[in-house]
């Protein structure tokens, strides 16, 4: 079975990127994620024949994952490696150093793709938190304008530390807001998208503007309670069918309509397995499409 390993999609930065990446925000059995873990299962999926790999700060790993990327024995030319900003970071005065941190935790000169993980901006406090929280534990939030972190953000692209730019949890208020100053046109927007919740306002408006948008959470249902595709009834009906997983089912109806995604495994098989290209009829695209949960 052919797989999507050198399939791509071109962004609005004229840059190729690969439709299918692994995630690497990995649940594991203790609060931090193990890096020796992280590190085999970076250094895995590049030997199979990943070539995306989507890290960001927050999910703490960012030094494995580049352990990982430097003991696959891969070129760094041959892969494409997005990260993000994280909230804490939008002051302008803080975004090079932030990517710049990156950089050395993933021991690379350059990201390809470096996102703005979420719209919300956080206060930056002494010492240092992720999740700055108030007496109440609400979160932290300050008014840092997009327009002011997005230009940050571009001086990235002219100093070569970032090829491409792009947001994440974005909803097209915020994207409008920031296209209204942006020298740069975001070339992405992550969002969770699935077929239970596939956001496809949002999708096409994205589309419309040349922003791609790439599925983070594609194979999850719940994330309150990790319910997963492959547990779904519904798909196991579909999949089963036409001899395939519900994972390949619904990760090949989400290249199929235009997004990218960035499933996340730390198994060989499932990695393996996730990267095969099934052509899926246009009947079996809508029975895929009833899945939608209308809430």
């Amino acid at each position: 079975m052919a797989n999507h390993s050198t399939s791509t999609v071109t962004l609005s930065s004229s840059f190729h990127m690969p439709v299918i990446g692994l995630g690497t925000s990995f649940s594991t059995t203790s609060d931090a994620p193990d890096p020796i873990e992280v590190e085999n299962t970076v250094k895995i999926a590049l030997q199979l024949g990943y070539r995306h790999i989507d890290c960001a700060p927050v999910y703490q790993n960012e030094v494995a994952v580049g352990q990982g990327i430097k003991a696959s024995g891969v070129p760094r030319k041959d892969l494409f490696i997005t990260s993000k900003l994280w909230n804490t970071e939008h002051d302008p005065k803080d975004v090079e150093s932030a990517v710049d941190q990156t950089l050395r935790d993933l021991g690379t000169d350059y990201v390809d793709l470096y996102l703005v993980h979420w719209p919300q901006s956080y206060v930056k406090m002494t010492p240092y938190t992720l999740f700055p929280e108030d007496e109440n534990g609400n979160p932290m939030t300050v008014d840092i304008p997009i327009a002011a972190t997005w230009q940050a953000m571009e001086a990235l692209v002219a100093a070569g530390k970032a090829r491409s730019i792009g947001v994440s949890n974005f909803f097209q208020p915020q994207i409008e807001e920031l296209l209204l100053t942006a020298k740069i046109h975001p070339a992405v927007n992550q969002i969770p998208a699935t077929p239970y919740r596939p956001k496809t306002d949002r999708v096409e408006w994205c589309r419309s503007k040349n922003i791609h948008v790439t599925a983070w959470g594609p194979l999850t249902i719940d994330r309150a309670t990790q319910y997963n595709v492959a547990a779904d009834p519904a798909a196991q009906k579909i999949a089963s069918s036409i001899n395939i997983t519900p994972a390949q089912l619904v990760l090949n109806w989400s290249i199929q309509r235009g997004t990218s995604v960035i499933p996340k495994s730390s198994h060989e098989e499932r990695l393996r397995s996730n990267l095969a290209v099934v052509e899926l009829s246009p009947e079996i695209m809508a029975q895929v499409d009833q899945l939608e949960i209308l809430v």
